[in-house]
């Protein structure tokens, strides 16, 4: 009997010497250990949990507290219980953190309790109760939480980068753009001033070379018929001379925004019948037929008239000018209101002559751009007359269009409010 006894004294010495090794080993570890029993309660807490948790009560007190004590010292704490269920149902939280100590998640989680993140990992071991392990992972969660943004900063960089480089390269195309504009706007303002050279010398040539022999009397006295027809020479490359003038002014006025309209009630009727006799010998200079489709109720329009005579003016001449034995049409009519806009009048010039492509159309409008070159040299003029009649109508509160087809001819209509110009009849043009 003695050495039985004996031998069961040893081998409690041996067990509790390993278990206060264990507890020393335990209570040295950094991370937060706490063990309840099968009844809920406390069994074994170390002093890192209560580093962990310092408004908890100390390691002696906190043994044998039952897990509804533990969570009550953690709900009290400012700032270490977030869920909300904590303060508007204290039971239910009580309750659901209960399910969890019998349920523990089998996956390692991150919680966030006043201020420091933890790693948790809880296991429950059937007959023995439940084991809750914490390690302090604050510093790898800083650490995370700068190296995310030091990859935002990173990304937001290469997107500013990204960004910089679209807009570097958008800008160097705007700038090509700009200087194959600028060298395309060269080059037609010197085809311009060559091709004004020649519309400049031609009539000068002719004023020049018929005064001198009016004023020579190089064909005697008896000659004043042919005089005449030479001073009537003169008098129309005086006119074309003017007419080549007042377009490069009218030009350079609206360029430099200072055109001004003389804005009053236009007798539609009266300007378009004018207009029909002006032109009636042009066509016929062409062997084209002159026809006119005005009604006599047309009645009057708020604009320039001399501008809009101008406008059409310029239409009808450029129709008689590119038609050969066709037909050259005048016509008016009234639109009524369209897209909300006031009451509209279109003033239409028609012609069967040789027409334009879709690329002529296309620069028809810019300025000092004729629609071909052989064109131009063919049948003259400066380029100026179809910008300058569209600026005209813009300023009227109007526009321009035309429709037009090689070898079929062109249609140009014009089309203006009746109650004028949107505001003041002196605008700027860009």
């Amino acid at each position: 009997m003695a050495d039985g006894e004996a031998l069961d004294d040893t081998m409690e010495d041996r067990v509790q010497h390993a278990d206060r090794l264990l507890r020393m080993a335990v209570n040295r570890i950094p991370e937060a250990v706490i063990i309840y029993d099968t009844d809920d309660r406390v069994a074994f807490v170390n002093q890192a949990y209560c580093d962990f948790f310092p408004y908890m009560p100390p390691v002696g007190e906190l043994m044998g507290q039952s897990f509804e004590d533990v969570i009550r010292h953690s709900m009290v704490a400012p700032g270490v219980v977030l869920d909300p269920l904590a303060r508007t149902d204290p039971d239910a939280y009580i309750a659901k953190r209960r399910h969890r100590l019998h349920n523990p998640q089998p996956q390692p989680f991150e919680q966030l309790t006043a201020g420091r993140w933890h790693l948790v990992r809880e296991v429950r071991v059937q007959g023995v109760g439940f084991f809750g392990l914490r390690s302090d992972i604050t510093d790898i969660k800083q650490r995370e939480i700068e190296l995310k943004m030091a990859r935002d900063h990173l990304a937001r960089q290469t997107q500013q980068l990204a960004e910089a480089r679209e807009v570097a390269v958008r800008a160097r195309e705007i700038a090509i753009a700009a200087r194959l504009e600028a060298e395309r706007a060269n080059t037609a303002k010197s085809e311009f001033l060559a091709r004004v050279s020649h519309e400049l010398r031609t009539p000068l040539n002719a004023i020049l070379g018929f005064s001198e022999i009016i004023r020579d009397q190089l064909l005697g006295d008896r000659s004043p018929q042919r005089y005449a027809e030479y001073a009537a020479d003169i008098h129309h490359a005086g006119s074309h001379l003017l007419k080549l003038i007042d377009d490069i002014l009218d030009m350079a006025k609206i360029e430099a925004g200072r055109l001004e309209l003389l804005v009053d009630d236009v007798d539609l009727h009266g300007l378009l019948r004018e207009l029909m006799h002006t032109c009636r010998p042009l066509a016929r200079r062409n062997d084209n037929r002159f026809e006119t489709h005005i009604p006599n109720d047309i009645g009057t329009l708020k604009g320039d008239v001399t501008r809009l005579r101008q406008v059409v003016l310029n239409l009808l001449s450029n129709a008689c000018k590119f038609t050969r034995g066709g037909a050259v049409t005048l016509a008016a009519r009234r639109l009524g209101s369209v897209d909300g806009r006031s009451d509209l009048v279109e003033i239409t010039v028609t012609d069967t002559g040789i027409g334009m492509t879709e690329a002529q159309l296309a620069r028809v409008f810019e300025d000092f751009i004729q629609a071909d070159a052989a064109i131009a040299r063919t049948y003259g003029g400066t380029g100026l007359g179809l910008p300058i009649c569209r600026r005209l109508c813009l300023l009227m509160g109007g526009d321009i269009r035309l429709d037009s087809s090689p070898g079929s001819g062109t249609t140009a209509r014009v089309i203006l409010p009746v109650s004028g110009p949107p505001c003041s009849p002196s605008l700027p043009v860009g």
